[in-house]
């Protein structure tokens, strides 16, 4: 494929979700669709928040479009059409956590009905490690639930979601047209992906117009998750992008069942309402994780397994230094 056959499906989505989310946004106000605020919110206005409809829509669009429907590419469909509804469902009804969940594994077992799955990870000491029955299943599972709940728990900040799959999906879209890689249908997949999110940005950036709500943050992150698997795995890539969020939403999860809370329930111990807390501005701590994931993203294009390896270490220490260091602020504020 040449560069022309890459930006033309680009194009066409940047500018779907840039007028979609137009639209959609004017069409809510004028029938009064305004969000509801719960305490994960950092914003202290209504707001519409039906914007991941028009990611959605940007997304499935040019990928009917200019995409051949091999039956893996029919999972991707019906199992990122799964999320959306579900996340477009709890925007407007607040759908319970255990009903979310229940819908978030019906996409999840779809995608891996149709082959999207983790069928061998790289050796760090040389070749592969080919995965069948419960391992591929399973770690398949864990991944794309830990993925789309990560990207979810980001869209707290204006920009945050959506910038981070843009980073994400660049270096998917880079990495798959690797020699050794060469998958130009994952690179037309991710590059779709990057136009639906990047047209959504200049809506959703600070101050934002509108939200993504969870109908976006679920599409979105869904999509990066299953893009990774396809056509080889490329998990380090999206891990090294995705490690603050990742780790992130892992604490958020073990936090919560050590203090006997609902592990899914919504808070404002995230990291970054914590760095918000200690007054980084908004937009500051929108660029740092910004920043971190585009640097991470850099690191595992240029590097190899091991170099990856070593880079989500350093992400890890980097994770616990930071979180230890607003505890200290936080602590001294109080005192």
């Amino acid at each position: 494929m040449s560069w022309p056959d890459y930006l033309w499906p680009f194009g066409i989505a940047v500018v779907l979700s840039y007028l979609l989310t137009l639209g959609i946004k004017r069409l809510a106000e004028q029938r009064g669709w305004f969000a509801y605020y719960t305490t994960h919110q950092t914003h202290q206005r209504r707001m519409v928040r039906l914007g991941g409809a028009a990611i959605y829509l940007a997304f499935i669009i040019p990928f009917l479009i200019f995409m051949d429907l091999t039956p893996q590419r029919i999972g991707l469909l019906l199992s990122v059409s799964l999320m959306f509804l579900m996340g477009l469902l709890d925007d407007i009804y607040n759908l319970k956590a255990w009903l979310k969940l229940l819908i978030q594994f019906l996409a999840i077992g779809t995608a891996l009905a149709f082959g999207i799955r983790i069928d061998q990870v790289t050796n760090p000491f040389g070749g592969v490690i080919v995965l069948s029955g419960i391992w591929d299943l399973g770690l398949t599972a864990v991944w794309l639930w830990l993925v789309t709940n990560a990207v979810n728990l980001l869209d707290g900040l204006d920009g945050l979601a959506a910038g981070t799959t843009s980073i994400a999906a660049a270096a998917l879209f880079y990495l798959s047209l690797f020699a050794v890689v060469n998958q130009p249908q994952t690179a037309l997949l991710a590059i779709i992906l990057l136009g639906a999110a990047l047209g959504f940005i200049r809506w959703n950036w600070f101050p934002a117009k509108i939200f993504m709500g969870d109908s976006g943050s679920y599409t979105l992150g869904f999509l990066v998750g299953a893009l990774a698997l396809m056509g080889g795995a490329k998990l380090a890539t999206a891990s090294l992008v995705l490690g603050f969020p990742l780790l992130d939403a892992v604490y958020a999860i073990i936090r919560r069942l050590i203090h006997g809370n609902n592990p899914f329930a919504a808070d404002r111990e995230h990291l970054h309402h914590r760095l918000l807390a200690v007054g980084v501005p908004h937009m500051g701590v929108t660029l740092i994780i910004l920043g971190i994931s585009a640097v991470f993203g850099v690191v595992s294009l240029l590097s190899g397994t091991w170099a990856k390896l070593i880079a989500l270490a350093v992400t890890l220490i980097v994770m616990i230094v930071l979180i230890r260091t607003i505890f200290i602020v936080q602590r001294r504020k109080r005192d």
